[in-house]
C-alpha cells in the first residue's frame, strides 16, 4: 500500500471561539450513529472529491504559520462554490455554511444532525467535530488545541510513524498502542489479520470506533486500559506507538494527548520498557517521538536502560535537535490560537521549565526494538520532513548492524556492495596528505553522507568490489582484521549494504 502525507489543516475556528476552556461535544451521540450512516458518509466524501479540493486548499499560505495561513484558507473556501468545499468549510475550517450549502455536500442532514456531526448557530451550520484525512482515510477527532481528555484526529509525525512500521508483506497482528483515534492503526490494519488498538482514554477508544466505522474497517480489536495491561501474555508482529512527549510544566492543564511527563520522555520510556515481552520472533517495535537531549545522558543509553539488559536489539534513528525557543512557542500556538497575552505567559512558562531541565535540545527520534542478541546502535539521520524512515530502511538497517554485531568471520565471509545509486566521491586534502573520500548515498536514504578517511576509504573500494571482506584483504591474515573494521564501521554507518 503507498502511504502518502495525511491532510490536516488546523484553522481557527469561526463558530466557536478557541479556547482550552470550550466544553469537549458528546462523543456519545456520534457512536450511536449507524454504522451504514457513518459508511455512507465516507462515500459522500469520496464522491465531491474532498481530498483532491483538500490538496488545493493546503497550497494556500503553506510558507505561512497556522494563525497567519487559517483566514486566507477560508477566505479561498468560500470562493470554490462546490460541495467538497462545503464539506472543507464544515469540518475542517469550521467556518459556518448555509443549509443549502450543507445539503449540497452531504446529502440528508438529519442523521448527521442526530449524531452532533453537524448543527446550528447563528451563522448557519458547523460542526464542533474535526475531520482530517489519511490516505484515503477520513478520520474524526476533536477540535485542535482543546487540551484534557481531546482528541485529534491525526496529528503531525502520525504518517511518519505508518511509513516507519507498514511492512511490506502481511503479517498477522498488530499493536496500535496509544492509539488515539487510530489512525495508525486504521492504516495498518490493510497489511495485518487483526490489529489491537489500545488508548487509557475512553474518548480515545470512542473516536476509534466511529472511525473503523466510517472507513468500513472490521479487523480492529479495541482496548481500554493503560499501556499493555490489557494484552499481556500477547505478542504481535508490529507495535506501533507514538506515546504522548511534551514536558508538563508544573502548573499547566494537563492533556493526555500532548503530555509525556515533567520531562516529556517518561511515557516514551515506559512504552519501550514493556516492548520486547510483547513481540514475536520476527517481530518489531516503532516508537516515534520528540525526545529531550541532555548533556550526559545519551538518548541511547536511556533508551537501553528502560528496554533493559535482556536479548532485544535497540536501534535508534536519532534527527538533529529542534531549536526550544522555536519549539515552544510552536507547541504553545496549538493551545491559544489568539497568540494573546496568554499564550505569551504559557510560552514562557514552557521555555522557563526546558531550562530549568537543562535540556540541549529535543530531538525527533523513531527507536527501533526487535528480539536478536542485545546490542544498542545509534544512527544521526535526517528530518523525516526532509528524507522519510521507511519499514524498508529500517529492515536494511537491522541487516546490517545484525551482521556489524554478529563477529568478526560473519563479516569476513561476507559479500558488500556500496548502496545502489551511491558514489564514492574524493576529497582531496591539504599539504599533500593522502584523499579523504564522501560517500553521496542516493536519494531517499535517512543516512547523512559518510566522510571517510584515506586508509577507510581505500578498504571501502576493495570491498566492495570483491567477493568478500577476506577477498579484499587478499589472504593476507594481517591485513583481514583492518578490513573487517572498515566493513564493521561502513555498515553501522550505511555505507555499505549486505548484498
Amino acid at each position: 500500500m503507498r502511504v502518502s502525507k495525511g491532510t490536516n489543516l488546523w484553522q481557527a475556528r469561526r463558530g466557536y471561539a478557541l479556547d482550552a476552556r470550550v466544553e469537549l461535544p458528546d462523543v456519545g451521540r456520534l457512536t450511536s450513529m449507524p454504522a451504514p450512516a457513518l459508511a455512507g458518509l465516507a462515500e459522500r466524501f469520496r464522491a465531491i472529491g474532498l481530498g483532491p479540493s483538500l490538496r488545493r486548499l493546503v497550497r494556500v499560505g503553506d510558507r505561512l504559520d497556522d494563525a497567519l495561513r487559517a483566514p486566507l484558507r477560508v477566505w479561498t473556501a468560500r470562493r470554490l462554490r462546490d460541495p467538497a468545499a462545503f464539506a472543507a468549510r464544515l469540518f475542517i475550517l469550521h467556518d459556518p455554511v448555509t443549509e443549502q450549502e450543507a445539503t449540497a455536500a452531504l446529502g440528508d442532514l438529519r442523521p448527521l444532525r442526530d449524531g452532533g456531526l453537524v448543527e446550528d448557530v447563528a451563522a448557519g451550520l458547523t460542526s464542533r467535530l474535526h475531520l482530517a484525512v489519511a490516505g484515503d482515510l477520513y478520520l474524526l477527532g476533536d477540535l485542535p488545541g482543546l487540551g484534557g481528555d481531546a482528541v485529534m484526529p491525526i496529528c503531525g509525525a502520525t504518517m511518519e510513524l505508518v511509513r516507519a512500521t507498514l511492512p511490506a508483506a502481511a503479517v498477522g497482528s498488530v499493536l496500535d498502542l496509544g492509539c488515539g483515534g487510530a489512525p495508525v492503526g486504521l492504516l495498518l490494519a490493510r497489511a495485518a489479520r487483526r490489529v489491537v488498538a489500545t488508548d487509557v482514554n475512553p474518548r480515545a477508544l470512542a473516536f476509534a470506533r466511529v472511525n473503523a466505522a466510517l472507513n468500513g474497517v472490521t479487523n480492529v480489536e479495541l482496548r481500554l486500559g493503560d499501556l499493555y495491561e490489557t494484552v499481556r501474555g500477547e505478542r504481535f508482529d508490529r507495535i506501533a506507538a507514538h506515546p504522548p512527549f511534551v514536558a508538563r510544566p508544573a502548573g499547566a492543564r494537563a492533556s493526555t494527548f500532548v503530555h509525556g511527563g515533567a520531562r516529556g520522555d517518561e511515557l516514551p520510556l515506559r512504552v519501550l520498557a514493556g516492548a520486547a515481552e510483547h513481540l514475536t520472533p520476527g517481530g518489531r517495535a516503532v516508537v516515534l517521538g520528540d525526545w529531550p537531549v541532555v548533556d550526559g545522558d545519551p538518548l541511547d543509553a536511556r533508551v537501553r536502560a528502560a528496554v533493559g539488559p535482556g536479548a532485544a536489539d535497540v536501534l535508534v534513528l536519532e534527527s538533529p535537535p529542534k531549536n526550544l525557543d522555536e519549539y515552544c512557542a510552536l507547541h504553545t500556538a496549538v493551545e491559544h490560537r489568539e497568540l494573546g497575552e496568554a499564550f505569551a505567559q504559557a510560552a514562557i512558562a514552557h521555555r522557563d521549565h526546558l531550562e530549568t531541565l537543562r535540556l540541549r535540545g529535543l530531538a525527533l527520534a523513531c527507536v527501533v526494538v526487535a528480539p536478536g542478541n542485545g546490542w544498542t546502535s545509534h544512527l544521526p539521520v535526517r528530518h523525516v520532513s526532509d528524507v522519510p524512515i521507511t519499514a524498508e530502511s529500517v529492515d536494511r538497517m537491522l541487516a546490517a548492524r545484525r551482521l556489524a554485531f554478529a563477529g568478526d568471520e560473519a563479516i569476513a565471509t561476507a559479500k558488500l556492495r556500496l548502496p545502489e545509486g551511491a558514489r564514492l566521491v574524493e576529497q582531496p586534502m591539504p599539504g599533500g596528505a593522502p584523499p579523504s573520500a564522501i560517500v553521496q548515498l542516493p536519494t531517499g536514504r535517512p543516512e547523512w553522507p559518510v566522510v571517510l578517511d584515506a586508509a577507510s576509504a581505500a578498504w571501502l573500494a576493495r570491498i566492495a568490489s570483491a567477493g568478500s571482506v577476506r577477498d579484499a584483504a587478499r589472504g593476507t591474515p594481517a591485513e583481514e582484521p583492518a578490513a573487517v573494521g572498515a566493513a564493521r564501521d561502513a555498515l553501522l554507518r550505511g555505507a555499505l549494504d549486505v548484498a
